[in-house]
């Protein structure tokens, strides 16, 4: 698969497509305590994107037991359909501001949001058109556009009139988000899961883009929330759309907060700040079917020579 999201669509022209591949955000090894990166420090392997917060990753995630992933290493690597549900933020903060591409174009985060994910959509139905896509749009709450269809034009055409943004709470209830997809897509129920391929899977993509609006689930939904999160059949991706860090927001507790949502270590999460070529180039790392690829911080996206493998 490609690093960059600019050669999957032929004929289609992106905001910024002249840069070359990037090397992946690779989630580091966290410290005993979760601390803020240094604001001018540049994260390795993302030296254009200087605002990148991988190395604030949330310590949670990797101090997960090792033993709750061990069934989901057993999966049926197959290429079943994939019934993915794209959640796609229409907060103010969607339009609040600006990122310029390199030829100064100028772009809300909406616009790029909304182009790669069509891009997505059309690239994955042309790798196999049983996959199915259904849109959700996030204000305070999950709203359906559009139900389950593998006809990628329906599905952009539907994404292509979303306009609308509103302001926001300061929280936002993963929980409930949660509990409309299963109930839009309920997960198979298959007892030896090591053996039998499932029917399908669900895989939710969340393009989350408030830096003033933490992801959270209330008390009372906890264990709810852990039990779908363990699913063998579930996966949630993210693709974190933020302004830079600063003291007064929490683009860098939000991006923890989505990371501790990777309960079986299987997820791939990604953030973007400013740079219009990495907001591709993430995209286009999500392709990969969440059963035959391997954990995020096993990736790798540049050529090497046969004298550096050597």
């Amino acid at each position: 698969m490609s690093s960059s999201a600019s050669t999957t669509d032929e004929g289609e022209a992106l905001p910024d497509s002249t840069a070359g591949g990037s090397e992946e955000t690779v989630r580091q090894e966290p410290e005993e305590d979760k601390k803020d990166a240094p604001r001018d420090e540049v994260p390795h392997g993302e030296s254009e994107e200087m605002n990148s917060l991988a190395s604030t990753v949330s310590s949670s995630q990797d101090s997960q037991d090792s033993s709750d992933g061990t069934i989901h290493a057993l999966l049926p690597k197959v290429n079943c359909p994939e019934k993915i549900v794209i959640c796609l933020d229409m907060s103010k903060e969607m339009t609040s501001r600006h990122v310029s591409s390199r030829d100064g174009s100028k772009f809300s985060p909406l616009q790029l949001t909304k182009r790669v994910i069509e891009i997505f959509v059309k690239t994955k139905s042309r790798m196999d058109r049983r996959h199915q896509f259904a849109l959700l749009v996030l204000h305070d709450t999950p709203t359906l556009v559009t139900d389950f269809t593998n006809d990628p034009d329906v599905f952009c055409e539907d994404l292509r009139a979303q306009e609308d943004t509103e302001e926001c709470q300061t929280t936002f209830n993963v929980a409930q988000l949660l509990q409309e997809i299963i109930q839009l897509a309920p997960l198979p129920e298959i007892e030896e899961v090591e053996l039998i391929p499932p029917p399908y899977i669900v895989r939710v993509l969340l393009l989350y883009g408030r830096s003033h609006c933490l992801p959270a689930a209330p008390e009372d939904s906890q264990q709810m929330l852990s039990e779908l999160l363990l699913s063998p059949h579930l996966f949630l991706d993210a693709l974190y759309v933020h302004e830079p860090p600063a003291d007064d927001n929490q683009s860098i507790e939000i991006f923890n907060a989505i990371c501790d949502l990777d309960r079986k270590c299987l997820s791939y999460v990604y953030e973007v700040a400013t740079n219009v070529t990495m907001f591709h180039n993430h995209m286009a790392k999500l392709l990969a079917h969440p059963l035959q690829r391997p954990a995020q911080s096993d990736t790798y996206y540049r050529l090497q020579s046969n004298e550096d493998v050597a």
